[in-house]
């Protein structure tokens, strides 16, 4: 009987072994929620670009390196200034303005702004990049810089065409607008 007894409790040890090596890996069920759940994390964080996203995209600010930090910065400097000194321009004369206006004017007048600024946007890069091209001695970066710079000249190109439509419909609405009062 001792015999059979040992070799039961054999067994039982190695069944509980085998149990107990078991349990510390997780369960293929348990691997599946865990997978499901990081790809719903996944996809919450997921972006889907649409043609306007790209549309309405700005130029980098930060500069390339230290050499054309110092320029940029100047000339946003400058342009802020300007803003300051043009009573026109600043956030008072806007609210005073916008006030009297219907709001498709309103709206007109935001979006021009809107457009004048990217297109601003676009011209410091410009001249950011004609400033490399005119220290650069590499050819390679020559002409990174060049593709970079003609297509940030086929940008301002497209914002200056959304002025001139913009400003063109803010003409025909402020004309309708004062012919209605």
């Amino acid at each position: 009987m001792n015999k059979y007894v040992f070799a039961a409790l054999m067994f039982l040890l190695a069944m509980g072994g085998a149990c107990a090596a078991q349990s510390d890996e997780p369960s293929l069920g348990e691997l599946a929620k865990k997978h499901r759940q990081e790809e719903k994390s996944l996809a919450v964080k997921a972006k889907v670009f649409t043609n306007e996203d790209v549309a309405t995209s700005t130029p980098s600010a930060p500069a390339v390196n230290a050499a054309t930090a110092t320029p940029t910065s100047s000339a946003a400097t400058a342009k802020s200034t300007d803003k300051a000194s043009d009573p026109g321009k600043g956030p008072a004369a806007t609210s005073s303005t916008a006030s009297k206006d219907t709001p498709e004017v309103a709206e007109l007048k935001q979006k021009l702004n809107s457009y004048k600024q990217e297109r601003d946007g676009w011209k410091q890069s410009v001249k950011k990049y004609e400033d490399l091209l005119a220290n650069e001695t590499s050819d390679f970066r020559r002409q990174v810089y060049q593709e970079a710079l003609q297509g940030d000249k086929q940008n301002v190109q497209v914002y200056q065409n959304k002025i001139d439509q913009t400003q063109s419909d803010l003409d025909k609405a402020e004309k309708a607008s004062s012919q209605g009062h």
